[in-house]
């Protein structure tokens, strides 16, 4: 088994979770479903860029990019990072029900990564000693228990959050396995 970075952040998914959308939806709704869901989850929820830019005559492009933390235990930390880029962006008003509503008009990207980080604390860092001991105890004393409860249970965790955005956008796609 090779060494298990202790002290950064580790990609659990084989790949990123992707959601690519064209259309009409409601944003303020999609954002707050999204960041209530990480809350919930009791994340610390950072949102670490937003940048607004006029592109073309079509709407703005925007970029979004949050990151949301939880310590789980003294040394298992949960990483989620969402990243939203949006072209030809633009509010547009529709009826539905009966009442005027403000929604977005969007090519919309999502990305969803996940990602856990060990020895966040750093108690096995600074000698050859501390570091071998830190792998010992990952590989040979944590790892199917790691493995189960944190890896798993996050990996499950971004694709009920995946799913949830699909069907909140009505994709076809709204279903998953998980």
């Amino acid at each position: 088994m090779a060494p298990i970075p202790l002290g950064e952040p580790l990609e659990i998914l084989p790949q990123e979770l992707i959601v690519k959308y064209k259309g009409v939806f409601d944003y303020e709704g999609l954002y707050k479903m999204m960041h209530s869901w990480i809350i919930n989850k009791r994340f610390l929820f950072h949102e670490t860029k937003y940048k607004d830019k006029v592109s073309t005559p079509f709407g703005n492009e925007i970029e979004i990019v949050w990151r949301s933390e939880k310590k789980v235990t003294e040394f298992v930390k949960e990483w989620i990072v969402i990243q939203f880029h949006m072209w030809d962006f633009s509010e547009v008003e529709v009826i539905k029900d009966g009442k005027n509503m403000k929604m977005a008009k969007t090519r919309m990207e999502i990305k969803f990564t996940a990602q856990i980080e060990l020895d966040y604390n750093k108690k096995f860092d600074g000698s050859e000693f501390k570091h071998k001991l830190g792998q010992f105890y990952v590989k040979n004393i944590i790892w199917w228990d790691f493995q189960i409860r944190y890896i798993n249970a996050l990996e499950y965790s971004m694709y009920d959050l995946h799913t949830k955005v699909k069907k909140f956008l009505n994709m076809d796609t709204g279903n998953t396995a998980y």
